[in-house]
């Protein structure tokens, strides 16, 4: 939340990055700090899965579906293509659920480092239920139903359990979730190509990782709890407004029946 999709640039560009913090981690700052540094577009997965264009939306959806049961050849080929064709032209990705397939991910792109942002256990737990408490309401599926793309919240959020489910045994992003998703990488990551990064920590270590000069300008900060809140409700504002409309269309195609029916009446008689 607090950015907007971002699109591939040329194909071919070269892919750097895999940003494998778990969510509410500094992961929307770690984006916008490798746009610049890197100087190309960041797939942020949970933007892009749920907002972005629609053969990014059903590319993603696909692959929360293959990837727990991808165990032949030919599924886990499927898979790499997939991943290939939605990351082609970007310089990293981001965020859930892209995270959570870091092994995934470093199998198409095998010279990518892994940074992984973190923070206290306690802050992020306190960020993370609290973003949990907005996007959990029982209420948001229903009143996104009109609304362009948010239509497959629900599937994205029966998917991306199964995803936690599979690889944490956990339907859903819990208390020791952070906890859970470090110990992963660690398992899965060669140490020389995982590094653990807080943003707070600013241009320094991360130029450091990437072997890059440290910009002349400040480090940017993005995603704070009162942009999650915003956008949460700029949501549920533009689903209600979608639900007067569907609802005044309803009510004006009944209008019309009934006055066709009339009419069909008072011809008969």
């Amino acid at each position: 939340m607090g950015q907007g999709p971002s699109l591939p640039g040329p194909p071919g560009t070269k892919f750097r990055v895999i940003g494998a913090g778990m969510s509410r981690t500094g992961t929307k700052t770690l984006n916008e700090a490798l746009t610049i540094l890197l100087d190309g577009p960041v797939h942020d997965s949970g933007i892009q899965s749920l907002g972005g264009p629609v053969n990014q939306i059903k590319a993603w959806l696909d692959i929360m579906e293959l990837a727990p049961k991808a165990q032949t050849f030919s599924e886990q080929k499927k898979l790499d293509w997939l991943i290939s064709e939605v990351l082609d032209g970007y310089v990293a990705t981001m965020d859930c659920p892209a995270a959570t397939l870091t092994p995934e991910i470093m199998r198409v792109y095998p010279d990518a480092v892994v940074i992984c942002t973190t923070r206290d256990q306690a802050s992020w737990w306190k960020s993370m239920n609290y973003l949990n408490s907005l996007m959990g309401t029982w209420y948001l599926p229903l009143v996104v139903l009109w609304l362009h793309k948010t239509q497959v919240y629900g599937v994205w959020r029966e998917r991306f359990h199964g995803i936690m489910m599979w690889r944490y045994q956990q339907e859903k992003i819990e208390e020791d979730t952070l906890r859970k998703h470090e110990e992963h990488l660690r398992q899965v990551v060669p140490p020389e190509k995982l590094f653990f990064y807080e943003v707070s920590q600013g241009w320094e270590p991360l130029c450091r990782i990437l072997n890059v000069p440290i910009p002349d300008r400040p480090f940017p900060h993005n995603n704070s709890k009162g942009d999650a809140a915003q956008t949460f409700r700029d949501h549920i504002i533009a689903g209600v407004i979608s639900w007067a409309f569907m609802l005044m269309a309803i009510s004006t195609v009944i209008w019309f029946v009934r006055v066709w029916i009339l009419q069909r009446l008072s011809s008969w008689t």
